[in-house]
């Protein structure tokens, strides 16, 4: 699941295990009753989910955390290095979630980022501060779009108004 929601669009990650017996779905409805609401963290830097991967053991008794490390640090850069969308709106997330993309961000891990979909959740004014002293510091250098839905936040319009990012 971490690899699945690093950079895909919430519709294009689902929780099959959601489906209700004896529904009927059809496209929509699948989407909507099968989408991670709340359930699907940002991502993690890979140090932080190496640091994670720690606290978890394998059931098969080999030591495949060194592979998994690797495998999810390879993932992580070319994923996030060649995204130019990624979507993150729906999710419940809040200013914890906000201040983790933020830290991503910052680490320089989205060089081509163009537009971040991050509305229709609940991030606050210390999320929106989180994002914005990425912003401040370079992250997504090529930032057009930023649709977090608290355009008002007075740090956030500041930072997008200096770098011409469409505030959202």
């Amino acid at each position: 699941n971490a690899w699945a929601s690093l950079t895909k669009r919430r519709e294009l990650s689902l929780d099959l295990g959601l489906m209700r017996d004896g529904e009927e779905y059809d496209f929509l409805s699948l989407i909507f009753d099968c989408i991670q609401h709340g359930g699907r963290r940002p991502p993690l830097l890979p140090s932080q989910f190496a640091a994670e991967l720690e606290t978890k053991s394998f059931t098969n008794g080999k030591d495949d955390k060194p592979l998994v490390k690797r495998l999810y640090e390879a993932a992580f850069e070319e994923q996030f290095g060649k995204a130019t969308v990624l979507s993150y709106a729906l999710l419940g997330w809040g200013d914890a979630e906000a201040a983790q993309l933020a830290e991503v961000l910052a680490s320089g891990a989205a060089p081509r980022l163009e537009t971040l979909y991050l509305n229709r959740n609940k991030i606050g004014d210390e999320g929106c501060k989180a994002l914005a002293a990425a912003l401040k510091e370079g992250a997504a250098p090529s930032l057009k779009t930023l649709n977090v839905g608290n355009e008002k936040q007075p740090e956030l319009m500041a930072v997008c108004e200096e770098r011409g990012i469409d505030l959202e």
